[in-house]
């Protein structure tokens, strides 16, 4: 029953585990098991590693009606809160120094409540906000295909008013978790955006590791979706898993 509760529909992916680094030995780490210690890097280098879990919030009565929510401020729905719960339990058995969430309710409203649990100082950074979709925010998929048929087409580089471009989202999303590391060297960070955001995040840098593995990075991810990555000393990044939802299996 409880995993019917949190699984609305087939929406939400198969906690997929994705491992992408330049030693085999990455691909038994888990956070509780030391990550950083397991790769073997000196003392000195690791206080310079940063560790992010980027959570996206819980669902929203849009999200179940499908509807491109975007820059619009909807709050969680009773799954929603459900589900920040569930997440908010497994990252209490987890040590982490800062939490971080876009101003809009439904990712502060799932960071509250993980930070509820945690006694984690809870942070606001307006840059993790949601992409901003202009005049097709609060249209579900078939009413956007009707009146804009070219919007999901090629890259998305449409003219719709009022759309933030990709390029534009990626290197917002980019920054501002790159800024949030450069406070948290040597530290476990966890981070409450939305799909998109997280998504533009990896697309930045997913299709360079993975030698085109994983083509460009977007991936869909469930509400309270779990996606580990750390940035090295060089500021390079490495993905350690994308788009978890073991948490809301029961």
């Amino acid at each position: 029953m409880q995993n019917q509760y949190f699984r609305q529909r087939d929406n939400l992916p198969k906690s997929p585990r994705i491992i992408l680094s330049r030693k085999s030995a990455i691909e038994q780490l888990s956070p509780r098991n030391g990550i950083l210690k397991k790769i073997g890097l000196r003392g000195d280098i690791m206080n310079q590693l940063v560790r992010l879990t980027l959570v996206r919030h819980g669902e929203t009565i849009w999200n179940r009606e499908m509807r491109l929510q975007g820059s619009q401020d909807i709050p969680l729905s009773e799954i929603g809160l459900a589900q920040a719960e569930a997440v908010a339990k497994r990252l209490s058995a987890e040590q982490f120094h800062a939490l971080y969430s876009s101003h809009l309710q439904r990712a502060h409203k799932t960071a509250e409540t993980i930070a509820s649990r945690s006694q984690v100082p809870h942070h606001v950074a307006e840059d993790l906000r949601e992409r901003h979709f202009g005049e097709v925010e609060g249209l579900t998929r078939e009413e956007i295909l009707r009146h804009y048929p070219e919007f999901w087409n090629g890259d998305h580089t449409y003219d719709v008013a009022g759309v933030e471009s990709f390029v534009a989202l990626r290197d917002r999303a980019h920054q501002a978790i790159d800024k949030i590391a450069d406070h948290h060297l040597g530290e476990h960070v966890v981070i409450v955006s939305h799909g998109g955001t997280i998504n533009a995040f990896l697309n930045a840098f997913l299709n360079a590791i993975s030698a085109g593995l994983h083509g460009s990075g977007v991936n869909k991810l469930g509400n309270t979706s779990i996606t580990r990555v750390f940035r090295e000393a060089d500021g390079s990044w490495q993905i350690i898993e994308i788009g978890c939802t073991a948490h809301l299996d029961g």
